[in-house]
C-alpha cells in the first residue's frame, strides 16, 4: 500500500488522536510495563557507538545481542540470535561485513536487510532470520532511528485500520514497510506536539502498546464509538447541521456515494440527489430536503418513506464512511468481554449491531448481547450487553454495561409470577470508563448469567487456571464450596514412578491441615503436578513465582497513592485471595508459590505465619473506612460471614502449595523453624530405571512423534543422553522434553543440550563437566562429536573451562 494512501487510513478521523492521547495517559499508569526496552536499547546503543565491528570481535558482539536480549519480553526469539551466533562462528568476517552494511545508514534500508538475509541462506539455506532479528540489531544500533519490530502487532495494528493486505514474507520488504509506518507515526508525533523530541522506539510502542494492552485498546475503542454516537445523535435532532456537514465532507468521497447511488430508486435516489446538489455547490437545507422527499415519493403509489425520517435517509452519508472502523472497534469490545470467560461456550458472533441498528435504518446506538451458546436468540437469554450511544426513547444512553435479561424471559417469568431484574452500570463520560471497572462488572453479574440461562457443566469448556462454575448447583456442577479431601487425586497428562504413593502423600498431608512444598530436581513436572492437584480437589488456585525482594508489601500489601494523591490500603497476592464469603457462596481459592524458596521467607510471609495458625492478626493499615485492616482465620461453626471493608478472613480449607529445586535445598535451612513446620515437603524424584520404554512413554503424553533422527530412534536417542545427564546432574522429564521438541524439528542434540541442559550444571566441578562432554562424544548420537567444537567452545566461554 502506498505511504499516502496508508495516511488516508490513519487519519480518515480522529481515532488516531483519540489512541495516542489514550496511550500517553496509559504510560503513566502502573499497567504500563514496556520501560525496559528503552532500558536494554540505550545500554546497546552505548555499547556499540564508537565500536569498530571486525571478524576479531564479531562474536562478543553477538554475545552482547544475546546476553541483552530480555527473557521476559524478548525482543527476538533466541532462535535467531543462535543462528546468527553459528554463522558468524563459520565466517567471522563475512557477518561483520554484513553488520557494517546494514549499519550504513546511507545505503537503502530495504537492501541492507536483503543482503544480510541472501548472504546468509547462501551460507545455509536452514538459517532462520525474522523480521524482529534486524528490529533488534538495528534498533540496537539506534533506537532513535530504527524501532524493534513485532509481527503480531504490526498485523493487528493495520488490521485495525482496514488494511487486511496480507504482509508479504519478505523480511527486508516487511521491516521496510513497517519502518515507513513508524515515520508516519513519528511525524504526526511532532506534527501535533504530543511527544517531545520522539524517536523510533515511541513509535514501535505506541503500536506494540495499542494492540497488547486492553486496559488501553478498548479504552480507545469506547472513546471512539462515544464520540460517533455523539455526532449521529446531534444530527438525529438538527438536521440543518446534519446538511451543513455533508456540504464539508471530502468530495472524492462525496463522488463514490453520487455514483453508489445513481441508478438507484426510492430513499437511495434521495441520496443521490443530495450528493449531486452538493457536489454542483447548490444550496440544500431541510427545506430543499422535503421538496426531494416528495418529488421521489410521487413516482410511487405506495408510501415509500412511511419508515424513513429524514436522519435516517441522510445516515449512509455519514455513516459509510467510517462503518468498517466502526465495526473493527466493537469487535474488540466483543472480544474483549469474551476473554473473560475463556473456558465459556458463547454464541459466536452474535449478538452485534452497530449503528445501521438491527433494521438498518441507522441510529445514534451501538451495541451488542454475549449469551450462551445453547440460546436460540439473545431474546431468550440473560445477556453480557453492551452499548454506547442512544437517545431518549432509548433504555440505556451514553455507555452502558452489565446484565440484560431478555425480553422472552421475563414474559415467561411473568406468567408464573416472578420477574428477573437487569443490572447496569451506565456511565456518562467515556474519560471515567476503563477496562477493570467493565471487567469487574461482568464478573460481578456472571453468576446470575449462568443461573437464568440454567447453565450446567456441559457448558462449560473446560476447567483452566481455575476457572469454574460458580452457579452454587453443588449436586448438579460437582463443584463444592468446602473442599473434599477424601477426594482422590488425579495426575492427568504427568508420569511419575511412584504416583500412588506420591498421590498418598499429598492427600494425607493436605487432609491433615498441611501446606505442601514440592521439592525435588529441576525438570519434574512439579508445577504442573501443583496445578494438577488442586484440579483434583475442584479448587481455584493462583500462582507466582516467588521472588528474592519479595516483602510483606508483595504478599499482605501496603499503602499505595491514588490518583488524587490520597494513600489507600494496595492488597497483596494473599489478601486477594481472602475475599469475605457470604452463607458459603465463594469458592476457596489456592495459591501456588513456584520457586518459594527465593523469597526471604521470614521477610515476605511476617504477620501471615499467626493468621495460618489460627490467631486472629490486626494490620497496622487502615482501610478507607478508617478502620485497622484484620486477618482471621474462619471458624469451625461459623455459616455466615458479616462481610467487611477492613476484614479478610482465611477459609479453613484454604492451602498453600510451594514448589522448591533439589540444589536450592541449602536455602531450606534459611527458613525459620516457624516457617517448616507449617509445610509438608513431599519428594517429587526422578524415575529411577530410565530406558527405551519409558522415554516412549512421555513422548506418547507429550505427543510427540517417535521416529529416527541421524539413524538414531529418538527415544533411545534421549533414554541415552538422559541418563549421561544423571551421572552428573539429575533432572527431570521436562527438561528431556525441551529437548525431545527441539531434536525432533531441528535433529540437532547439541545445540538442545547447550540450551537446555548445561544452565543446569552450574556448580558441578569442573572435571565433572569435562567428563560429562566426553560420554557424549562417545556416545550413539553422532552429532555430538561431529560438533565437538561447537560444545567444547561453549562450555569454555560458558563455565571459563579449559577443555
Amino acid at each position: 500500500m502506498k505511504i499516502e494512501d496508508l495516511k488516508g487510513k490513519f487519519f480518515m478521523d480522529n481515532y488516531m488522536d483519540i489512541a495516542i492521547e489514550e496511550y500517553l495517559k496509559f504510560k503513566e499508569t502502573v499497567d504500563y510495563d514496556e520501560k525496559y526496552k528503552r532500558e536494554v536499547l540505550s545500554e546497546i546503543n552505548d555499547y556499540l557507538k564508537d565500536k569498530r565491528i571486525a571478524g576479531e570481535n564479531v562474536i562478543e558482539i553477538i554475545k552482547y545481542f544475546q546476553s541483552k536480549n530480555p527473557q521476559k519480553g524478548g525482543f527476538v526469539h533466541w532462535s535467531n540470535l543462535d543462528d546468527l551466533y553459528k554463522y558468524a562462528e563459520e565466517k567471522p568476517s563475512e557477518v561483520a561485513e554484513l553488520f557494517n552494511y546494514l549499519y550504513d545508514d546511507s545505503a537503502d534500508l530495504e537492501d541492507r536487510i536483503r543482503r544480510f538475509v541472501n548472504t546468509g541462506e547462501r551460507y545455509n539455506t536452514t538459517i532462520k532470520f525474522d523480521t524482529s532479528l534486524f528490529g533488534y540489531l538495528l534498533a540496537g544500533f539506534s533506537l532513535e532511528k530504527y524501532p524493534l519490530y513485532r509481527d503480531q502487532a504490526f498485523r493487528e495494528f493495520l488490521n485495525s485500520f482496514g488494511i487486511n493486505e496480507s504482509l508479504t514474507e519478505d523480511v527486508a520488504d516487511k521491516y521496510s514497510t513497517y519502518y515507513e509506518v513508524c515515520n508516519i507515526l513519528l511525524d504526526y508525533f511532532k506534527e501535533k506536539n504530543y511527544i517531545k523530541n520522539p524517536d523510533m522506539l515511541d513509535a514501535q510502542d505506541f503500536i506494540y502498546c495499542l494492540t497488547n494492552y486492553k486496559e488501553l485498546y478498548v479504552k480507545v475503542s469506547v472513546k471512539y464509538l462515544y464520540e460517533h454516537a455523539k455526532v449521529l445523535y446531534s444530527f438525529s435532532k438538527d438536521i440543518n447541521a446534519f446538511l451543513e456537514y455533508l456540504k464539508e465532507l471530502d468530495r472524492e468521497y462525496l463522488q463514490v456515494l453520487y455514483e453508489r447511488y445513481k441508478g438507484d430508486e426510492k430513499v437511495n435516489e434521495i441520496r443521490f440527489r443530495v450528493c449531486e446538489m452538493i457536489l454542483n455547490g447548490d444550496y440544500v437545507d431541510e427545506k430543499n430536503l422535503e421538496s426531494i422527499k416528495n418529488e421521489v415519493a410521487n413516482k410511487h403509489e405506495k408510501d415509500i418513506l412511511k419508515s424513513w425520517n429524514d436522519f435516517k435517509i441522510l445516515f449512509p452519508l455519514y455513516y459509510e464512511k467510517y462503518k468498517e472502523k466502526v465495526n473493527i472497534e466493537i469487535r474488540k469490545i466483543y472480544n474483549s468481554i469474551k476473554s473473560i470467560f475463556p473456558n465459556f461456550k458463547f454464541k459466536e458472533n452474535k449478538y452485534i449491531s452497530d449503528f445501521y441498528g438491527p433494521q438498518n435504518f441507522g441510529g445514534s446506538r451501538c451495541w451488542f448481547a454475549i449469551y450462551p451458546e445453547k440460546k436460540k436468540t439473545h431474546k431468550e437469554a440473560a445477556q453480557l450487553f453492551f452499548t454506547i450511544g442512544g437517545d431518549e426513547t432509548e433504555k440505556y444512553s451514553n455507555i452502558s454495561y452489565g446484565l440484560y435479561i431478555g425480553d422472552n424471559i421475563n414474559k415467561i417469568l411473568e406468567e408464573k409470577g416472578t420477574k428477573e431484574h437487569d443490572d447496569i452500570e451506565t456511565i456518562d463520560n467515556p474519560n471515567d470508563f476503563t477496562y477493570k471497572k467493565m471487567v469487574k462488572k461482568f464478573i460481578e453479574v456472571f453468576d446470575r448469567f449462568k443461573k437464568i440461562n440454567g447453565i450446567n457443566r456441559e457448558d462449560i469448556i473446560k476447567v483452566s487456571h481455575g476457572e469454574k462454575d460458580k452457579s452454587g448447583e453443588e449436586e448438579k456442577d460437582g463443584f463444592l464450596h468446602e473442599i473434599d479431601f477424601e477426594r482422590e487425586i488425579k495426575i492427568n497428562n504427568l508420569f511419575f514412578e511412584d504416583a500412588e504413593v506420591l498421590s498418598k502423600q499429598i492427600s494425607t498431608a493436605l487432609k491433615s491441615g498441611k501446606h505442601i512444598i514440592l521439592v525435588g530436581p529441576p525438570g519434574t513436572g512439579k508445577s504442573k503436578l501443583a496445578k494438577e492437584i488442586c484440579k483434583s480437589y475442584g479448587v481455584e488456585y493462583e500462582m507466582v513465582t516467588a521472588m528474592s525482594d519479595w516483602s510483606t508489601y508483595d504478599t499482605i500489601g501496603g499503602y499505595k497513592p491514588d490518583r488524587d494523591g490520597t494513600l489507600y490500603f494496595d492488597e497483596g497476592v494473599f489478601l486477594r485471595l481472602f475475599k469475605n464469603k457470604k452463607n458459603n457462596n465463594s469458592n476457596i481459592k489456592w495459591l501456588i508459590i513456584d520457586e518459594i524458596n527465593r523469597a526471604d521467607i521470614d521477610k515476605a510471609f511476617g504477620v501471615l505465619f499467626s493468621a495460618l495458625t489460627g490467631d486472629r492478626v490486626t494490620l497496622s493499615f487502615k482501610s478507607k473506612s478508617g478502620e485497622n485492616i484484620v486477618i482471621r482465620p474462619e471458624e469451625d461453626d461459623e455459616e455466615e460471614v458479616e462481610i467487611q471493608e477492613h476484614g479478610y478472613v482465611i477459609p479453613k480449607d484454604f492451602r498453600i502449595i510451594g514448589t522448591m529445586n533439589t540444589y536450592d535445598k541449602t536455602s531450606l535451612y534459611e527458613m525459620s523453624y516457624a516457617f517448616m513446620r507449617r509445610f509438608a515437603f513431599i519428594p517429587v524424584g526422578v524415575p529411577k530405571n530410565i530406558d527405551k520404554d519409558l522415554v516412549a512413554k512421555y513422548l506418547n503424553i507429550w505427543g510427540i512423534e517417535d521416529k529416527s533422527i541421524n539413524n538414531v530412534d529418538l527415544k533411545e536417542g534421549l533414554a541415552e543422553v538422559w541418563n549421561i545427564i544423571n551421572e552428573y546432574r539429575r533432572v527431570g522429564p521436562a527438561i528431556i522434553e525441551d529437548i525431545a521438541r527441539y531434536v525432533s524439528v531441528e535433529g540437532d542434540y547439541t545445540s538442545a543440550v547447550i540450551l537446555y541442559v548445561l544452565p543446569q550444571f552450574e556448580g558441578v566441578m569442573e572435571n565433572d563437566i569435562k567428563k560429562f562432554a566426553e560420554e557424549l562424544y562417545k556416545s550413539s548420537i553422532g552429532d555430538f562429536s561431529r560438533q565437538k567444537d561447537r560444545l567444547d567452545g561453549f562450555i569454555k566461554d560458558f563455565f571459563g573451562i579449559k577443555m
